[in-house]
């Protein structure tokens, strides 16, 4: 894939903005229901609670997943972004890797960090019907939107959502069957990487699973339209090996359209 021009990338970023203010309206009166002020009652939306990587300008807009606001633009621009830079719909994206995991494992808990608004876990929530959800996010914006979309598809019931810093999660070890996260590494500080996968690892159960989905791969990488602060960083981690290092083994790399990529893996059995 050659590197696009200056040019090419403007082009794109307005072709981006295009589509989404076109999609916002209908975001607009989806979400004209919510009460922010009682959304948020219980999580923390001080400053200071953030991680200092909150307030870095990712995707050019600086403190984006600290008003609603950008949370609620999310979902269109992915709508917006994936099918424009992959060639493939954010529902194939979900779907196809909640399908990484076979429909006959036993999948009973679920954790999914830096859920955003919840599509991975929906996915999993419509592939293990008896499979419980803690959905967790530094953004009690974010988790106000998931907690929304969960009550329309009808799984409100199955899921808990907790404002919970990826890093150290508070969580038991040996806790879910099954520990996900999707697009959350290519956002965050190398340092945070391992320390996630580390916590990944001590709270999946022994025999559970880990599944990951993330962008930036091969060339792609290379033609980033988008302010990334950590891009440099990410684009040259080597994630085979900080899985395995964390411990995750039968791991499993499997790329997925243009730039896209899944990992899969277990923890041993103890």
């Amino acid at each position: 894939m050659p590197r696009k021009t200056a040019q090419e990338k403007q082009a794109y970023r307005t072709e981006v903005i295009r589509r989404l203010n076109a999609a916002m309206p209908s975001v607009m009166q989806e979400y004209a229901s919510i009460n922010w002020a009682e959304e948020v009652k219980g999580y923390r939306t001080d400053h200071e609670y953030y991680p200092d990587y909150i307030h870095a300008s990712i995707h050019g807009i600086t403190d984006a997943y600290t008003n609603p606001q950008s949370c609620l633009a999310w979902d269109a621009a992915m709508d917006v972004i994936i099918p424009l830079s992959h060639n493939v719909s954010c529902l194939s994206l979900r779907e196809k890797m909640a399908e990484l995991i076979p429909q006959d494992t036993q999948i009973d808990t679920v954790l999914e960090l830096g859920a955003g608004t919840a599509e991975g876990a929906l996915a999993l929530a419509r592939r293990f019907p008896q499979a419980t959800f803690r959905v967790t996010d530094v953004s009690p914006y974010m988790l106000a939107i998931a907690q929304h979309k969960f009550n329309k598809a009808g799984f409100s019931e199955r899921a808990k959502f907790e404002q919970v810093d990826a890093r150290h999660t508070g969580y038991p070890d040996n806790s879910f069957d099954l520990v996900t996260s999707s697009l959350l590494f290519h956002e965050t500080p190398k340092e945070w990487t391992p320390k996630i996968l580390k916590e990944m690892y001590r709270i999946a159960k022994p025999g559970g699973w880990v599944l990951y989905a993330d962008t930036f791969r091969g060339e792609y990488a290379l033609s980033a339209y988008i302010e990334e602060p950590w891009l440099d960083d990410f684009i040259h981690f080597n994630f085979e090996y900080e899985f395995a290092k964390a411990g995750f083994t039968e791991l499993s790399y499997i790329p997925y359209a243009v730039g896209l990529w899944y990992m899969v893996g277990r923890k041993l059995e103890t």
